[in-house]
């Protein structure tokens, strides 16, 4: 194949390879919202991912200059298309792993492993990430594009200090342009062993902070699947979500769970409502507004006066519940 065949047939596949970009984004994003629910997918992705496809020149570089023996330079270059995923931990590298293996519409094979090459050598400090390749199974129709069984796309995972490593080395250590000297190898082996221990302290905060916020968090988890099950949406948890777990969870009283599941049964008309207004405003589709709901019922006074937000946001549920907000 010569470069302008090479060129030509990729001018005719990119908007494919496009597509498929885009679809695996999507699905590892199911994925992973499945196994970090009530949290949003855009407070655990650091950066918004977004598939890149390679540049013509990039791709002939590739394929004819770098000194490796493709038999078939197009079919072989397995990441003309690749995505990006960055978290802010090493163990949240494995929650979008699992998604990615998991995904049942491709076939994920491992391309580089920073944990097993770690452990084959535990005294070097070197660029860390897990890339993946990944094939779908069989033809797919994406957004009016016919993906053939097989098409590869490379999906990188990696912290945000990785990444931030990797930005800093990709154009000068390991590019054939540059000379790297024995100085700058030292200086960015010094950087991954500081990311290392960086990575190591912010793991113990974040160990320490979840400890501490376990039993909101429980509540939230717990409402969350109460959402689901009686308004039948898909709750949408902002920072509104904590504030108001934070303000009611030591008042909240025994049973949470078991008392707003007997009170949303009970009264069919507070899901209607609640429904109603959950298709128009955000602070209804907060999972523990089903705890406000149960604690304004039961306690509406106490609720009114802690309640962290505007009263005019409160006075929808008390006049949901057929209470004069104003008496209290």
């Amino acid at each position: 194949m010569t470069e302008d065949e090479l060129l030509e047939k990729w001018s005719a596949e990119r908007p494919m390879y496009e597509a498929w970009g885009d679809y695996v984004v999507a699905r590892v994003i199911d994925q992973v919202r499945s196994q970090i629910a009530p949290l949003a997918v855009d407070l655990f992705l650091r950066l918004p991912p977004k598939p890149r496809v390679k540049a013509d020149a990039s791709f002939l570089e590739k394929a004819f200059y770098r000194n490796k023996s493709y038999s078939d330079p197009y079919g072989d270059i397995t990441d003309k298309v690749g995505v990006r995923f960055v978290v802010l931990l090493t163990d949240h590298i494995r929650v979008v792993s699992d998604a990615v293996t998991k995904c049942p519409d491709w076939d994920a094979s491992k391309d580089r492993d920073f944990e097993y090459e770690q452990q084959q050598n535990p005294i070097q400090f070197d660029y860390a990430a897990v890339h993946y390749v990944v094939r779908c199974h069989s033809e797919l129709s994406v957004s009016g594009h016919v993906v053939p069984a097989g098409t590869p796309c490379e999906v990188q995972i990696k912290t945000i200090l990785q990444h931030a490593y990797s930005e800093l080395t990709h154009d000068t250590i390991y590019k054939p342009t540059v000379e790297a000297t024995a100085r700058m190898k030292r200086a960015a082996a010094k950087s991954m062993a500081l990311i290392e221990a960086t990575n190591d302290y912010f793991q113990q905060v974040v160990d320490q902070v979840s400890e501490s916020i376990a039993p909101s968090r429980s509540l939230s988890e717990n409402t969350s699947r109460l959402y689901r099950k009686h308004i039948q949406f898909e709750p949408q948890p902002t920072r509104a979500e904590g504030l108001i777990v934070d303000t009611f969870e030591q008042v909240a009283g025994e049973d949470v769970a078991g008392r707003i599941d007997r009170f949303l049964t009970n009264k069919p008309q507070i899901v209607t409502s609640l429904r109603e207004r959950a298709s128009r405003k955000l602070l209804f589709r907060q999972p523990s507004i089903l705890l406000v709901y149960l604690l304004a019922h039961e306690k509406p006074a106490a609720t009114k006066s802690s309640w962290p937000l505007t009263d005019e946001e409160l006075k929808p549920i008390y006049v949901d519940l057929g209470k004069a907000f104003e008496n209290y």
